[in-house]
């Protein structure tokens, strides 16, 4: 157990030139290069799955078929630098897939989940609660931005708009969390 642990901590800690070894030996079919990389990116996955979908069922669905797609894949992706931003366009295809095969089986007016809340550790709750109540092109934009650290140029070319728009976005979507974090602060 140890080890995997060891194992683990050191592929969170790859440089960006270690990254792209391993998506070439992915590429070459090293299925054990294929899962580091899906290590290193597994908390972006998992948020950005969750940005879309509510239901934990749907999220693991979303991402385990997203994982699976890159897997099979891989060869299409030209740039290996563009790794993260080529899976994370997967997996909101993906997510975007289930959550409009999800609509088609019960509808349900997505308002009445805004205000769930989901025991995680990672966040504060009133502040997920805020963005998770904010329209989806704004909730993606702002986890991409904030959670994963991706900069205007790679976030507008996974969600195929310019960059600009991400600007835009991002402005709106600050404001609109100012104004529903003070509204709860202030009442």
């Amino acid at each position: 157990m140890k080890g995997a642990k060891n194992l683990e901590a050191s592929v969170d800690n790859l440089s960006k030139d270690e990254l792209i070894m391993e998506v070439k030996r992915a590429k070459r079919g090293d299925k054990e290069a294929f899962c580091n990389l899906i290590r290193v990116n597994k908390i972006a996955i998992y948020r950005v799955a969750k940005s879309i979908l509510n239901n934990e069922e749907d999220i693991d669905a979303a991402v385990s078929e997203a994982i699976l797609k890159a897997y099979k894949n891989i060869q299409a992706l030209k740039q290996e630098v563009f790794f993260k931003t080529w899976l994370i366009r997967i997996v909101i295809n993906e997510s975007n897939n289930l959550y409009k095969k999800r609509a088609k089986e019960i509808v349900v007016d997505k308002d009445h989940f805004k205000n769930i809340k989901v025991n995680d550790s990672y966040r504060d709750l009133s502040l997920y609660d805020a963005i998770n109540s904010l329209e989806e092109e704004l909730r993606i934009t702002t986890i991409l931005f904030y959670f994963e650290d991706m900069k205007y140029k790679d976030i507008a070319k996974v969600l195929n708009v310019k960059e600009g728009t991400i600007k835009s976005r991002l402005s709106r979507a600050k404001e609109k969390l100012y104004n529903i974090l003070k509204e709860e602060l202030h009442g």
